[in-house]
């Protein structure tokens, strides 16, 4: 980082107008903990390119960390305006209006409030059911995939997968089924949610996902500390052939519980509890996915 920090001074001496140099000099700087030197920098990058959306959105999460929540949104809200494909950008101006929100609530009176359901899941899992349509499974066919093996993550084997935007799909079953279980997950949590991730895996003989949780590396950031609002969902709609070695339990760690999936069921859990599965029936898979925020 040391070096970083001066190569970009040196960037920035030869070439003064470059807003990337100046944007990407206040994340070096930013990594330093030199939060004050980070934020002149990530304004220099705005004043040289006005429409430079990650530079507002950076600046906004900046001063959201010192606690300057009002310009926060400010600058987030002008990065959603510039480009609203942000995905990062778009979640943390959803957080942050939830927290102000609930915030503001808190003059509620304490008779309401404790009959108020609290925010957060009933039990870890918590396991539910639900009909699958008999139209959703042929129109997942339908759609666009890729090869577990060509994903950056930890599915892998005989199985092909959807992009994590799903429930952006115009079709009227999608748009039944996202709402649905949007209303499924606001009740599971007592809570409005975001939903960051959707998608649909099938899986064949030899499929799996090795151990791992959902979190990343925007919900590790302390300065927002997102992990404790993140959830996942499992939602099975054909388990297919359960009469093999390796049925496709869904194993969760942290505790360890093990449940083997039936047609209809819904699972969530924190998106940091660790879990694994492995598949080798012969008849397909097919489930759908969503990580998600409480806000």
């Amino acid at each position: 980082l040391e070096e970083a920090e001066s190569s970009f001074k040196q960037a920035i001496v030869l070439n003064p107008e470059d807003a990337e140099f100046h944007y990407n000099f206040g994340k070096v700087l930013q990594e330093l903990n030199k939060l004050e030197e980070a934020e002149s920098s990530f304004r220099q990058a705005i004043v040289l390119k006005s429409d430079f959306a990650e530079a507002f959105s950076s600046l906004g999460r900046l001063l959201y960390g010192k606690g300057e929540v009002d310009s926060a949104l400010v600058y987030l809200g002008k990065a959603y305006e510039i480009d609203p494909s942000l995905r990062a950008n778009e979640l943390w101006l959803k957080v942050i209006e939830g927290r102000t929100l609930k915030a503001e609530n808190k003059i509620v009176s304490d008779s309401i409030r404790k009959h108020s359901p609290k925010a957060g899941l009933k039990s870890n899992p918590l396991i539910i059911n639900r009909a699958v349509e008999t139209e959703l499974i042929p129109a997942l066919y339908e759609m666009n995939t890729r090869a577990l093996d060509d994903t950056p993550d930890t599915r892998y084997g005989n199985g092909r997968c959807s992009d994590y935007q799903l429930f952006s799909d115009d079709r009227a079953i999608i748009k039944n089924v996202a709402s649905d279980l949007i209303d499924t997950i606001e009740l599971a949590v007592s809570s409005k949610v975001y939903v960051y991730d959707s998608f649909f895996n099938i899986y064949s003989s030899g499929a799996g996902i090795t151990l791992h949780n959902h979190l990343s590396e925007v919900d590790q950031d302390e300065g927002l500390d997102l992990a404790r609002q993140k959830y996942s969902l499992v939602y099975y709609l054909s388990v297919g052939d359960q009469n093999c070695s390796e049925p496709g339990i869904l194993k969760l760690y942290d505790p360890e519980v093990e449940i083997l999936p039936s047609d209809g069921m819904v699972v969530i859990f924190p998106a940091g509890r660790p879990h694994s599965a492995v598949y080798e029936g012969k008849v397909d898979r097919v489930m759908i996915g969503i990580n998600f925020y409480s806000i």
